[in-house]
């Protein structure tokens, strides 16, 4: 299965909230999750995941005599090449051994087109990542491009991040997008004291309870993440206690993590 986030803002947590739910895939339920993001981004996972970018990143001579990493060297395999599960491994960068991994990609080089070859070849590098894996996590952002729509019409799930302020919301949902599958809607940093609370929103925009989840507005996760260190968070309190602060902020993640496992529908529920 694979599982597209996407949002029409920049800045409002999308990488770091895919990266915690991811992390509590890994930890509370064992599931085999593959990070990756569009070739349209910035390819910041690095940073988020307290890895070295460099010494990560698989270096081979390009077609012209220059140096491909990760991503692009998949995506060179694909166009030029049958692209293997065994290309999918060289690449995978480990967050936690046997259950959790990314897929490094250099700087962000905008295509002046996005060719049909290039989203062909990010294609395949998705369908062979979800061969190796329980859970494939593809970060589009906010991309209104070419290839961002042609990953999104072929998700098994759409997880579209909203910001909490009406204006933003009205902007979306007066136009809401029309994905093939199935969609949640997720606000991230979100805050319970806002007049426009999970139940107004519900109310308001009649939206499905079962279709919105919430990851709680939090400084102390956000800075985590900022120092790449938001899977360590998770590890940290995914085992949490009633008198643990961040009871509330991990009870509502791993709620928005068994939102979106099961409405991608995987066959393996979970609670």
């Amino acid at each position: 299965m694979h599982i597209v986030f996407w949002g029409e803002e920049d800045g409002c947590g999308m990488t770091s909230s895919m990266i915690a739910i991811a992390s509590v895939c890994a930890h509370a339920w064992n599931r085999k999750t593959i990070l990756m993001q569009g070739r349209n981004q910035q390819g910041d996972l690095a940073d988020k995941l307290e890895t070295d970018r460099f010494a990560h990143l698989v270096r081979e001579a390009g077609p012209n005599g220059g140096l491909l990493d990760g991503l692009d060297k998949l995506l060179w395999q694909a166009k030029s090449r049958k692209l293997g599960e065994a290309d999918i491994k060289d690449c995978m960068v480990p967050v936690i051994k046997g259950r959790m991994y990314y897929l490094p990609q250099a700087a962000y080089r905008k295509p002046r087109v996005y060719t049909q070859s290039l989203n062909d070849g990010m294609w395949r590098v998705i369908r062979q990542a979800e061969q190796l894996c329980d859970l494939t996590f593809v970060d589009c952002g906010s991309g209104m491009d070419a290839m961002s729509a042609f990953i999104l019409e072929r998700a098994d799930l759409v997880v579209m991040n909203l910001s909490q302020e009406r204006q933003n919301l009205d902007a979306y949902f007066q136009k809401r997008h029309a994905f093939r599958g199935r969609v949640i809607y997720l606000i991230n940093r979100y805050q319970q004291e806002s007049m426009y609370n999970r139940q107004k929103i519900n109310q308001l925009y009649r939206v499905e309870e079962e279709s919105l989840a919430v990851i709680p507005h939090n400084p102390i996760f956000r800075h985590a993440s900022d120092r790449g260190k938001a899977e360590r968070f998770v590890r940290r309190h995914i085992r949490h206690t009633a008198l643990e602060n961040q009871t509330y902020f991990m009870d509502e993640l791993t709620r928005a993590a068994s939102m979106i496992v099961n409405a991608a529908g995987d066959g393996q529920e979970v609670l």
